[in-house]
């Protein structure tokens, strides 16, 4: 036995260090996921995979200058994985709890916006999370989509353009009035 190995404190068990990170950053990756995916249960199996990922390369997350943008880098790019060539069919909001009435028009409102949210492309959706939830400029995202910054502004730049004509669409379909009464 090495002089080293008796004099080193004992190194803990690579699961309990990923358990600590995941109490702390946990609720973070779970808003992140939760943009991505639009759904909860979707959004906990995401962060579920990313905690095995944690753990397999574990090494490369605890000596990385920011072990918390590399999880989070982690997460986006296995959504990205798991949805490319997958199409997802909107179908509408889930049957909530009853609300106020002060409420109901706040929750269409958010409820509209998931919906077109959802109906954008994969690495929209991640764009528009990156740079709206976690507030990441565009260099910080390009580095976790592991693209180009002008790739990412232009991605933006469609996903808003394409969010802007959905919502002018719906507007103008409710500002519309219905059928004529036959005389």
């Amino acid at each position: 036995m090495d002089s080293d190995a008796l004099t080193r404190p004992p190194v803990a068990p690579v699961h309990d260090e990923v358990a600590r990170f995941l109490a702390e950053h946990r609720r973070a990756l779970v808003r992140v996921a939760l943009g991505l995916t639009r759904e909860p249960a979707g959004a906990e199996d995401l962060v579920q995979d990313t905690a095995v990922r944690l753990l397999r390369h574990w090494d490369k997350v605890r000596t990385a200058r920011s072990p918390f943008a590399y999880a989070r880098t982690m997460l986006v790019r296995l959504y990205l994985d798991q949805v490319r060539g997958t199409e997802v069919e909107v179908v509408g909001a889930r049957r909530r709890e009853p609300v106020a009435p002060d409420e109901i028009a706040h929750l269409e409102s958010v409820d509209a916006a998931v919906s077109m949210i959802a109906g954008l492309p994969p690495r929209a959706r991640a764009v528009l999370t990156l740079r709206y939830v976690e507030d990441l400029d565009d260099r910080a995202i390009a580095e976790v989509l592991g693209i180009t910054r002008s790739t990412v502004r232009v991605t933006a730049h469609h996903a808003l353009r394409r969010l802007s004509v959905t919502e002018t669409a719906r507007r103008g379909r409710q500002d519309r009035p219905g059928p004529r009464e036959p005389r």
